[in-house]
């Protein structure tokens, strides 16, 4: 669609500006949110920053494992270069590899700090389907994670991408999952605004989303799915991580757990 946006004369690439623009105002929500916890903005507010560093590095990690046979079948040719390194590394995040990056940034930033880890994860929570919907927008105008062809009016014709197939109506599945976060968010944060026990905000949340992708993944048509046993990998991830939310949501709420 439109992968790369001209402002003012700069070219931005519109995956990265959408992130970006997610970033920032969930950041900042959930900072502004912890001060009604007792927890000052600046305490989350580097926690999170930290967390960003943390979702990129497993975004990453899990992508690169994903496709470990692509890169050496192709190894000559990644490698070949530093200009290739930089340009194959640049490109391809798992979200879920993300979401664990980003937890256990956080749990590693509060252990070194002596902050209470679960408080300040669940304040944060709300703010990761706002920030996804952005990065989902982000897709859709880079044309990635794209979705199954469609002969309706539903269908996006790609013209520019250098990931979807151009030419063809696919359906908008990106701007689907953007709005079903942005529901999940809104949800969370009605949810949230009253203190609950630890991993009950967290546990809802994936309840929710990965009920919502494993749908989702009968809509993703991008090359790399990853078909094991008539699933994609991220349904695996998906059913492994509705187990876990279901524990985390039913079981622990009868149980009193620390807030460090």
């Amino acid at each position: 669609m439109y992968p790369v946006i001209n402002i003012l004369g700069l070219k931005v690439a519109s995956y990265g500006l959408m992130n970006l623009l997610g970033f920032g105002p969930g950041i900042t929500l959930a900072s502004w949110r912890a001060k009604k916890r007792g927890i000052s903005f600046e305490q989350e507010f580097l926690m999170l920053i930290h967390v960003c560093l943390g979702v990129i590095i497993g975004a990453k990690l899990l992508y690169l494992a994903l496709n470990i046979d692509y890169i050496l079948l192709h190894k000559d040719i990644i490698f070949q270069s530093a200009e290739n390194l930089l340009s194959y590394l640049g490109g391809g995040f798992v979200f879920y590899g993300g979401l664990a990056g980003g937890i256990i940034a956080a749990y590693l930033y509060c252990r070194h700090y002596r902050e209470p880890f679960l408080k300040m994860l669940e304040i944060a929570v709300p703010s990761i389907p706002l920030i996804h919907a952005m990065g989902r927008i982000g897709c859709f105008l880079a044309g990635c994670c794209y979705g199954i062809p469609v002969n309706s009016w539903l269908g996006v014709t790609f013209t520019h991408s250098p990931y979807a197939p151009n030419g063809v109506p696919l359906f908008p599945v990106q701007l689907l999952e953007a709005g079903i976060n942005l529901i999940i968010f809104i949800v969370l944060l009605s949810y949230a605004r009253q203190e609950r026990r630890p991993f009950q905000v967290l546990g809802l949340y994936l309840l929710f989303y990965s009920l919502s992708r494993f749908i989702l993944e009968y809509f993703r048509f991008d090359v790399a799915r990853g078909i094991y046993g008539g699933f994609s990998t991220s349904q695996w991830i998906s059913i492994l991580v509705f187990a876990i939310a279901i524990y985390l949501f039913m079981v622990k709420r009868t149980k009193q757990i620390p807030s460090a």
